[in-house]
């Protein structure tokens, strides 16, 4: 059985596959600063990312994503992109961790 290494330059973000239907939704994510977090991904793979920070009007942004495997990419309308990590995506919540994150970043936990 050949055994496949990452390379370094790689990050590791390889997880369980994600069902795409099960991410469809309302999300709500929060942290402990008092930031808020919203993220709406729709059937037609549009999504809006809004963040609020603690006691601050809350900034948006929206355009079109992509799901590969456990990997997400919110593409900007515009130009930029948030690529991460979806895990424990159950259809209840999972936790979004951007690509590149120090191991120490926990991600952000969304819930419905």
């Amino acid at each position: 059985q050949p055994v496949n290494l990452p390379s370094p330059d790689q990050p590791q973000v390889q997880g369980p596959p994600v069902d795409p239907s099960s991410i469809i939704g309302n999300w709500r994510a929060s942290r402990d600063d008092g930031s808020n977090f919203s993220l709406v991904l729709n059937p037609d793979n549009s999504f809006t990312w809004t963040f609020t920070p603690k006691q601050q009007p809350p900034q948006s942004f929206s355009g079109t994503y992509s799901l590969d495997g456990n990997v997400i990419a919110l593409e900007r309308t515009g130009g930029g992109s948030m690529v991460a990590a979806l895990t424990r995506a159950d259809g209840s919540g999972f936790n979004f961790k951007m690509v590149g994150a120090p191991d120490e970043d926990p991600g952000l936990n969304f819930a419905r």
